[in-house]
């Protein structure tokens, strides 16, 4: 989904587009609950009208909005052989600019929420969870998977917060081994 671009007239793609962008935007600064349509549909350049035309309600669009953010395995791949060294490259890449908190923003926000929690915990089943402990594999792999997102989430949070791990390419190869080594025990088998 591309975000940023202007409305056209009479242009629904577009339109709907920007709504979801406002919408991911909003609920990215806050929660489920203090996030209106009005102010989405403002900030997307819209009338509130069609917020409910293309998206039918509040709780929709906020589904719509989760099941946009990235998935899992289309990050990190979808073979267990190489994913403990996929994750420490990535954790440890100065180059990536993509490591953006919006999904998790989103997520924290509203996780507590009556409405949107129980949207919360089913788009991360469905996008990581259940992806990942098909690709893992074995018993108790479900498990294994929230444990597996629960390492990525702290490691994910610490960084933005603190910034990178390593300063130099020397310590980045052991902050990677050691993030490797980390998720191998998580995913193994119990």
């Amino acid at each position: 989904m591309k975000c940023n671009q202007p409305i056209r007239r009479r242009d629904a793609a577009a339109t709907k587009t920007a709504i979801l962008c406002a919408a991911r935007t909003l609920f990215a600064r806050d929660s489920y609950e203090n996030v209106g349509i009005r102010e989405i549909a403002s900030l997307a350049g819209a009338d509130a009208a069609l917020v409910s035309r293309y998206f039918g309600s509040k709780e929709e669009l906020f589904s719509e909005v989760l099941d946009h953010g990235e998935r899992g395995v289309d990050l990190l791949g979808t073979e267990v052989s190489g994913l403990p060294e996929r994750v420490g490259e990535i954790m440890t890449d100065p180059e990536d600019e993509g490591k953006s908190l919006e999904d998790i923003l989103i997520i924290l926000h509203s996780a507590n929420s009556p409405v949107a929690g129980p949207l919360v915990r089913d788009s991360i089943t469905k996008r990581f969870h259940a992806p990942f402990a098909e690709v893992i594999g074995g018993e108790h792999a479900m498990m294994r998977s929230q444990m597996f997102g629960a390492m990525l989430l702290g490691l994910s949070i610490s960084q933005q917060i603190s910034g990178d791990f390593a300063d130099t390419p020397e310590m980045r190869e052991k902050v990677k081994a050691r993030i490797a080594d980390i998720i191998v025990k998580v995913i193994a088998p119990l």
